[in-house]
């Protein structure tokens, strides 16, 4: 054979190394679109491509999967999680670490956080309490160690606590103060002086009255009866005649003071006989004036009735503490104005088993600005001492009312009150009734005590280059040299969120699927004519040499 068809026969085989390696990459651009066009309805799933390297004369396929983000789909899982952002959650597969973006994440039956492939999401385990329901911005990562699989007890149940703590906030009007009971008799006593009718005066003689249809005569009586302020009986007797009590309506008058001395005042207005409390606020006064059943006089005394009610500036809040037990009992705290100038009294009562055995009063101060000052302890103890009555701990209690733990001190402004017990720091006992997960990637878990806490932090993951991570089944990927390795941290850190209740769905594009399909097929025919031509090349070239 000449050197010129050694040449010839070299320049065949090169191009059918070159077609063979052609229609071996068509081939396998085939299988990329094939495996992307099933994987259409798969969670999580990143739909791969194929592009083509020219080496030492041939052409190289080259498999890589671009990362782009996927649409969600929502649920109505709250395990249900979706990634907005770069990051990946960690998941433990047997031995092997992870990453996947597929979060159709459940709890089985011991507790474990997982993978519909059953493969253990990972994070960081914790126990925090947090006081609404939702949780603040964190600015990194919490110093927690090393990432472990995420594993909530089902049964997982918070322990009760005592309550230590009572903070009382609000207002208390200022522009409140007590008012003074009046009893007023229902109708004047009068008297007739030249033909003219006036209401009578203290200096009036009882037998001058119009009331007085018979002169009462020395011995005669009126009976007076009556309660004070705080429902005491109290009872006297007027008797008539210079000798005795007196013969005017000012003698009466004395009587009545005399009966209700130091507690009310008893005086004539307008001819009413009118019975005022010396200290405001509620009362039971009532008094009542009647003719003597032997008297000989005849005398009509008109009925007291309230002209003015007593009122007390009162405020009430009520608030449920815990024992050591996770018991409830609830408490009730009065305000009431007293006579002094910015102070307030207060006393606390229960309505249980429970009894209260010191500190159950005292009084509150304010300054000329309306601001808290002193809170002083009828009995001197500083707490509120509880026997819960159950068999658990003693209670002792501190009562604050000048604010702390994010609530303002109880102030007395001329302002509506507002009082209330605003919070306290013990709880029930309390079992596992709900879980969410929050845009940080927090597993809160809520409890039927009203608790909430912080149970788990997802870790997430990225990667400096998350197109050259390898596929290894169930939409989970690893790292390889080409895309660096994991940097697992939280999903704040990582600039992505969590959302709860949502899927990512795959991102495989069908109608670019198609084209790039029908792509594969022209370059698999046109590889496959090249083939039949170096085919009848070789045979000619076989005759020639013949």
């Amino acid at each position: 054979m000449s050197g010129m068809e050694r040449n010839e026969g070299s320049g065949v085989g090169a191009a059918f190394t070159s077609v063979l390696s052609s229609l071996q990459n068509q081939r396998r651009r085939l299988e990329v679109i094939s495996n992307n066009i099933a994987n259409i309805n798969t969670i999580g799933f990143k739909a791969s491509r194929m592009t083509f390297l020219e080496t030492l004369g041939q052409t190289l396929g080259m498999v890589y999967t671009p990362f782009e983000q996927g649409k969600f789909s929502a649920t109505n899982s709250p395990t249900d999680l979706a990634v907005d952002g770069r990051a990946f959650f960690v998941v433990q597969s047997g031995s092997d670490q992870q990453f996947t973006r597929a979060g159709a994440f459940y709890f089985d039956e011991s507790g474990q956080f997982i993978t519909q492939n059953r493969d253990v999401v990972q994070g960081w385990l914790m126990d925090e309490i947090i006081d609404d329901q939702s949780s603040s911005l964190k600015d990194a990562t919490p110093d927690l160690g090393g990432i472990e699989d995420i594993v909530l007890d089902p049964e997982m149940t918070v322990n009760a606590i005592a309550t230590r703590n009572i903070w009382v906030s609000g207002n208390l009007n200022a522009g409140l103060s007590a008012i003074s009971n009046v009893i007023t008799t229902t109708d004047a006593f009068r008297v007739n002086s030249g033909g003219e009718v006036l209401n009578a005066s203290v200096g009036d003689e009882l037998n001058d009255l119009v009331q007085t249809t018979t002169p009462l005569v020395d011995g005669d009586t009126l009976e007076i009866s009556g309660t004070d302020h705080e429902g005491n009986d109290i009872t006297a007797t007027f008797t008539y005649g210079a000798g005795n009590d007196g013969t005017t309506m000012g003698d009466v008058l004395t009587v009545i003071n005399t009966a209700f001395s130091g507690v009310a005042t008893a005086t004539l207005e307008e001819g009413k006989i009118m019975l005022t409390d010396s200290t405001g606020g509620d009362s039971q006064s009532t008094l009542d004036i009647s003719a003597g059943a032997g008297n000989t006089g005849a005398i009509t005394i008109p009925a007291f009735a309230n002209s003015i009610l007593g009122y007390t500036p009162k405020a009430t809040t009520s608030i449920v503490i815990y024992d050591s037990f996770g018991t409830a009992h609830q408490l009730t705290v009065e305000f009431t104005k007293t006579a002094n100038n910015r102070e307030w009294a207060w006393e606390i009562t229960s309505d249980g088993n429970e009894s209260i055995t010191a500190g159950a009063s005292g009084t509150i101060s304010f300054d000329t600005n309306g601001q808290f000052v002193t809170n002083t302890f009828d009995d001197g103890s500083g707490f509120l001492e509880i026997d819960p009555g159950n068999g658990s701990m003693p209670l002792s209690v501190i009562v604050n009312f000048g604010g702390a733990e994010g609530l303002s001190p109880l102030t007395q402004y001329d302002d509506v009150t507002s009082v209330s017990a605003k919070k306290q720091d013990g709880q029930a006992s309390g079992k596992l009734d709900g879980i969410r997960v929050d845009k940080q990637g927090y597993i809160i878990g809520s409890f039927s005590n009203g608790v909430v806490k912080r149970l788990a932090l997802l870790a997430m993951a990225t990667f400096d280059d998350p197109t050259n991570l390898e596929k290894v089944g169930a939409s989970n990927f690893v790292p390889t040299n080409f895309s660096g390795k994991a940097s697992i941290t939280s999903a704040f850190s990582q600039d992505s969120e969590i959302l709860s209740g949502n899927l990512e769905v795959s991102n495989v594009d069908l109608a670019d699927e198609f084209i790039q399909m029908i792509d594969a097929q022209k370059g698999y025919q046109a590889a496959s004519r090249i083939v039949s031509t170096l085919d009848q090349i070789l045979e000619e070239t076989t005759r020639f040499g013949r």
